[in-house]
């Protein structure tokens, strides 16, 4: 699909978060990201999603009976059944370890990538960790230029389509509840997409 957008350019993969829990492989997607990142240094930027950091907190020397159950409750059970594990903090030392590494943002020339959003009207060095991991509103609903294109997930589109705005794109269209897996493919050359394909095989050229 990247060779197909932009034949020119050399592909760089970023994934907006959510590897974990919703799927009934999380280690092997974890095992996957972790090779790809070794084998292709620098072209497979993976941002922590909300679930990642509710299994780090499970995971944690001082977590709370809270801090367990909201895991659980979000598709942690899945998690331990890909391991064979009873707890969160059995998990390989090494998937751990990567998942605590995980940055919460990463922006190029055009775009801002972020896991869920970012809160509207507030510098990107003054946003809190619990927005750009958890929020809907008042994101969702602002009209405001935000200075670059935000690129996220977290909220599913009921469309099952991502959902391109002036000031943001969604490409969440509900994987966790039977929809398809969907990708942006973008150039260097400008803000917004050049194609959106999905995991059912259909590709759009924008």
């Amino acid at each position: 699909m990247c060779e197909l957008a932009c034949p020119d350019e050399d592909a760089r993969f970023i994934l907006v978060g959510d590897y974990i829990d919703r799927g009934p492989d999380s280690r092997g997607v974890i095992d996957f990201l972790i090779r790809r990142q070794s084998d292709q240094e620098g072209r497979f930027i993976c941002l922590r999603g909300n679930h990642e950091e509710m299994l780090v907190r499970a995971a944690g020397r001082h977590r709370a009976d809270r801090d367990l159950m909201s895991w659980w409750g979000n598709g942690g059970e899945r998690t331990l059944d890909s391991y064979g594990a009873d707890d969160p903090s059995d998990l390989p030392a090494e998937h751990l370890a990567w998942l605590r590494r995980l940055p919460l943002v990463h922006k190029d020339r055009h775009r801002l990538f972020v896991h869920a959003g970012i809160r509207p009207g507030v510098p990107l060095s003054l946003q809190s960790q619990e927005d750009l991991l958890w929020i809907r509103e008042p994101f969702l609903s602002s009209a405001d230029d935000h200075g670059l294109l935000v690129v996220h997930g977290h909220t599913p589109v009921r469309s099952g389509r991502p959902d391109l705005r002036a000031n943001r794109l969604n490409l969440d269209t509900g994987a966790c509840f039977g929809g398809p897996l969907s990708a942006a493919a973008f150039s260097s050359s400008r803000r917004g997409p050049v194609m959106f394909a999905t995991s059912l095989g259909d590709i759009v050229r924008l």
